[in-house]
């Protein structure tokens, strides 16, 4: 499958994706995730995976980028057309709990 990154937090190597099926947000979780954990991945990147459906939870593993800043604006587009209000502020859980 593949997605665009949406969040990514490089310290603790955890991404949110976008994945092409419009479905579930995929989510990625420590090193162990991606193929080359060293790599330079950003918000915008397309990245190719395999997803592992774990409860309600969309696990992508085996991450690599497929495509650089692809599509930059897509949080900012996904947020601006949003039907929720952000949770205390936080765009990130807007974002995660919004089902539109």
């Amino acid at each position: 499958m593949q997605g665009v990154v949406i969040w990514y937090c490089r310290r603790e190597f955890r991404a949110i994706i976008w994945c092409e099926d419009s479905k579930e947000l995929g989510i990625a979780t420590g090193a162990t995730a991606w193929g080359n954990p060293m790599l330079d991945v950003q918000v915008g990147d397309v990245v190719a995976f395999r997803a592992e459906q774990r409860g309600t939870d969309r696990l992508c593993r085996d991450l690599h980028v497929v495509q650089r800043q692809a599509a930059p604006s897509l949080p900012a587009t996904m947020m601006a057309n949003a039907q929720t209000r952000p949770i205390s502020g936080n765009p990130l859980l807007h974002l995660c709990s919004s089902r539109d």
